[in-house]
């Protein structure tokens, strides 16, 4: 049975997701080879068993897209950029320090000041990134 076109989005978009987290870590895993900076905690063994635990993943995704029949595509890049501003907005939205309590002592006044300023000057220039990101489109349409 065909899933209903805004499930088989959703399942392509985790699909999608997944890869890339496990990607990035790859990437990670090759630079701990190369860093000065390799802990005791990530030997060879251990990179290699990550490895492995990735590969598993890929294959339980690569089951998952031929079980629902999925039509994986990438997405635009306007798409990508999009949706890293929003991560990005997130993160810092959560950087704020009315969002920081219970991580230790409380703000100096002055850092606490600070700190706001400068994570409300990145949510502005995200804000503008977006903003220029959606003229572009509409232009180009």
């Amino acid at each position: 049975m065909a899933l209903d076109e805004l499930h088989a989005r959703r399942l392509s978009t985790v699909i999608t997701v997944t890869e890339d987290v496990l990607a990035r870590i790859e990437l990670a895993l090759d630079q701990v080879g190369k860093s000065q900076h390799a802990t005791k905690r990530l030997t060879p063994a251990r990179i290699q068993a990550l490895r492995r635990e990735i590969a598993s993943m890929r294959r339980v995704l690569d089951k998952a897209v031929e079980r629902f029949d999925l039509r994986m595509s990438k997405p635009e890049p306007q798409q990508v950029l999009a949706a890293e501003l929003s991560s990005l907005w997130v993160v810092l939205e959560n950087a704020l320090p009315k969002r920081l309590k219970g991580y230790g002592r409380e703000w100096e006044p002055a850092e606490k000041a600070d700190w706001e300023k400068t994570v409300q000057t990145l949510l502005h220039a995200v804000e503008e990134l977006r903003a220029q990101l959606l003229n572009q489109s509409s232009v180009e349409r």
